[in-house]
């Protein structure tokens, strides 16, 4: 018998009940019912991870994971039967003890840990009916799937979205309509190779159960920031420093224990959950008993002040913030408000060679702007008021290129002349790039060919960001192309743009058009493959300044200068592009140059590079030049192009 609903969200709803026939004697025992939504029990898809999550919760046992006790369909929709498990999750007590000024102390945060740590190796370890590991990968360790009962028990819960190796649950990333993919509110967990979109291994799971660890020893999110967007970045780019903040505080050895398992490299993580939990285990306090009874006070009192009332389960981060051309800070124009309804205003331009445009909408005008279409001297009117340079409105100028507004670009002694230039046919773009990268300079990298404009920006050699003004390289044309939304859902986003201050990530994230993790992923190749095209050019020019730093509304790349450079490369051979270098006539030899160009160091090049420069003291025919499909590092015809270009070897 249903008794109460205790809980709603993705693919299932969540009930307290009550066995009506009890399996022994006593009085019948209440228990967990999840069945799934029934608009989603008709979807084949749906059904088939529903049964994946029986299947594999059938077979683990262990007493730090919630039992399950069985299944079935009622009126055609699958249900679970689950242990009820009285208290709490982590995530309450967590946000209840901070809303208290309490936080857990050293000990009994270790104690919860190991305990979680103890129920996800029992994950990971469980067999089938023939003995064969299941190799399962939990894929959401995070405070909501961590109970706490009344009595100080600590239980790992929902395998709903684990997957096993011989698994043929939905593909990774798969999308059930009407459900997320993961509840935004569990972002802050997900392991580095799950935000980039990247095949995982049982280590994801060991570093969501490291951030649950440092965040109950930091009192705080580990992942924060003013949108989700950030977070995610975050993680990506393993930005732990607000831990790292509070090491010389904890007991010595604790600190380097958990910055190894929460590493953004899998390979340098702690292998295991089992290991995890071993190397933990000298700060955890022998006597358990206590710390179960620690716990159980701790428990009983939150639920005792909460009184049942159920605390609000709302995402720790707003809605995305800035991401890229289309996807900009707040609008903030004087004509307009910042906080509240936004009201639809059209604009008509003027430009400075007398033409006039409009009225368009808001999104349509962001679009001439993205585009080089109108520049910060043209004149606006919004609404019908009194023309005045674009640049001077905040919420339209933002949009504008960097390139166009900033002081080193434009008012410098010389502003016509950069601080250098590369011509971009035959393969320019790679000597520029691949000199950029050697000279670890930072800068902004303007490239022009015809009326296409595109602006890298480099940190110390390191590609972080790159825009372009080609329409089709906005986000939501690129979203559309790929069939990640439709052209009717990105125009009824940009209908109401405005409302979400001109920003098309945080529009799509509030309508429900991209769950946020895929958005994030879409972004960065995006990001990627503006860059990657700039390979391709075969004429133009690049102009240095030197000393610009990326705009921070743009979305950092976070990429290998080499791999994205070899990858590049590889890009251009595939399409014939360095054909007068791999396709030579064979009787051709390879040597190095001596000596070096300047500022050349032959110990900063990639590692395959490096090695045929130095192979190549004697010269080498063209011919036995070889190929390593899938490994473009290895590859000796991208090694090969990259010292032509820099000069480092000819052909002779």
């Amino acid at each position: 018998m249903l008794l109460e609903r205790l809980a709603v969200g993705g693919m299932a709803e969540v009930f307290r009940a009550i066995e009506a026939k009890p399996s022994g004697a006593g009085e019948p025992r209440s228990l967990v019912i999840k069945r799934m939504l029934p608009a989603l029990a008709s979807d084949p898809e749906a059904r088939a991870m529903f049964s994946e999550e029986q299947r594999i919760g059938a077979f683990v046992r262990h007493e730090n994971v919630v039992t399950q006790l069985g299944g079935g369909e009622a009126d055609g929709t699958p249900y679970l039967a689950l242990e009820l498990v009285p208290g709490m999750d982590l995530w309450k007590l967590t946000r209840w003890l901070t809303r208290e000024g309490r936080a857990l102390d050293v000990p009994l945060a270790v104690f919860v840990a190991c305990e979680v740590l103890a129920g996800l190796a029992a994950v990971h370890t469980t067999q089938d009916e023939q003995g064969r590991p299941l190799g399962i990968v939990h894929r959401d360790v995070s405070p909501s799937n961590v109970l706490l009962s009344l009595h100080g028990d600590v239980k790992l819960a929902d395998l709903g979205i684990a997957s096993v190796r011989t698994a043929t649950a939905p593909s990774e990333g798969a999308m059930i309509p009407g459900a997320s993919a993961r509840a935004k509110g569990k972002l802050g967990y997900l392991a580095p190779e799950q935000v980039r979109g990247e095949p995982i291994d049982q280590r994801a799971d060991v570093f969501g159960a490291a951030v649950i660890l440092a965040e109950l020893l930091l009192g705080r999110p580990l992942f924060s920031g003013g949108s989700e967007l950030a977070v995610l970045l975050a993680i990506r780019d393993g930005d732990v420093r607000t831990f790292r903040e509070i090491a010389s505080v904890l007991p010595t050895g604790l600190a380097p224990i958990v910055l190894t398992a929460l590493a953004s490299d899998r390979d340098r993580r702690m292998p295991s959950a089992a290991a995890l939990r071993h190397a933990l285990a000298r700060f955890a306090p022998d006597e358990t008993s206590v710390m179960r009874a620690a716990l159980a006070e701790l428990v009983r009192t939150g639920v005792a002040t909460l009184d049942g009332g159920e605390v609000p389960r709302t995402p720790h981060t707003p809605l995305f913030e800035a991401l890229g051309n289309d996807v900009r800070t707040p609008l903030a124009d004087p004509q307009t408000p910042t906080t509240g309804e936004m009201p639809t205003l059209d604009y008509v331009v003027q430009t400075t060679t007398g033409e006039r445009h409009g009225p368009w909408p808001f999104a349509r005008m962001i679009e001439a702007i993205a585009t080089g279409r109108v520049g910060p001297g043209d004149l606006v009117s919004a609404g019908g008021g009194a023309f005045r340079p674009i640049g001077e409105l905040t919420g339209l100028a933002r949009h504008f290129p960097l390139s166009s507004l900033s002081a080193v670009t434009r008012e410098r002694d010389a502003p016509t002349e950069p601080d250098g230039s590369f011509r971009l046919e035959a393969g320019g773009f790679v000597q520029a790039l691949a000199m950029l990268v050697m000279g670890e300079e930072t800068g902004l990298l303007l490239c022009e060919q015809g009326g296409v404009r595109k602006e890298l920006y480099v940190l110390r050699g390191a590609p972080t960001f790159v825009t372009s003004n080609l329409a089709s390289e906005l986000l939501g044309e690129f979203l559309v192309a790929r069939g990640v939304i439709s052209r009717g859902e990105l125009d009824m986003a940009l209908a109401v743009l405005p409302r979400f201050e001109g920003r098309l990530g945080d529009t799509l994230a509030a309508l429900g058009l991209v769950e946020p993790v895929h958005l994030f992923q879409h972004i960065a190749w995006q990001v990627r493959e503006k860059l990657l095209d700039l390979f391709a050019w075969v004429g133009g020019r690049a102009s240095l300044w030197r000393g610009v730093q990326a705009p921070q509304s743009g979305f950092p790349l976070g990429l290998d200068p080499w791999s994205i450079l070899e990858e590049g490369i590889a890009r251009r051979i595939a399409h014939g592009l360095d054909d007068d270098i791999v396709t030579a006539t064979p009787n051709l030899r390879l040597c190095h140059v001596r000596p070096l160009p300047k500022d050349i160091d032959i110990a900063r090049l990639p590692t395959g590079a490096r090695q045929l420069y130095e192979g190549l003291a004697i010269p080498r025919p063209l011919r036995t030049l070889g190929r390593a499909p899938g490994n473009p590092s290895c590859d000796d015809q991208v090694a090969a192009v990259l010292l032509v270009r820099l000069g480092l070897a000819r052909l002779a």
